[in-house]
């Protein structure tokens, strides 16, 4: 799948109501594992900063998203830990350069964000579906330079 579709995937499932943490991780099943349905159970959740205003729920599937793709498990120990804790402060690093907040309710109080370039391609003019878009395109970016290591 190609970014550009993922995206795509991410907004049509935010167009339809399911919150940001949902839209993104359901875009992401074929790295995942999951099912749509548990993506969206798994997710529901991390709507609203986990529903009081806390971390946006498109970097808590983004970190999700990582986790199943780059583990850290008993059997890669300390080494998968800390590859782990990496991976996430790169994306964190990442979206807040981009959008200078992490915090769902920082991020409604700004009142202009710019999306990435295929959120601006794809029309997107929804704040949280800016974010949401955004962020999938980040993340796809992100992983992209991990596989060509």
């Amino acid at each position: 799948m190609t970014t550009r579709e993922r995206c795509q995937k991410a907004m049509e499932y935010h167009e339809k109501g399911l919150n940001c943490g949902q839209s993104v991780l359901a875009a992401f099943t074929d790295i995942t594992g999951f099912t749509e349905e548990q993506s969206m159970a798994l997710a529901s959740g991390f709507g609203g900063g986990m529903r009081c205003g806390g971390v946006c729920g498109v970097i808590s599937a983004c970190v999700v998203v990582l986790g199943m793709a780059y583990p850290s498990t008993l059997e890669n120990g300390p080494e998968g830990k800390k590859r782990s804790t990496q991976l996430v402060k790169e994306f964190q690093r990442r979206f807040r350069q981009r959008f200078r907040q992490l915090n769902c309710h920082e991020l409604l109080a700004e009142q202009e964000i710019e999306g990435t370039s295929i959120a601006r391609e794809l029309g997107v003019t929804h704040h949280c579906c800016l974010l949401v878009v955004s962020g999938v395109e980040m993340l796809c970016g992100m992983l992209e330079e991990l596989e060509a290591q």
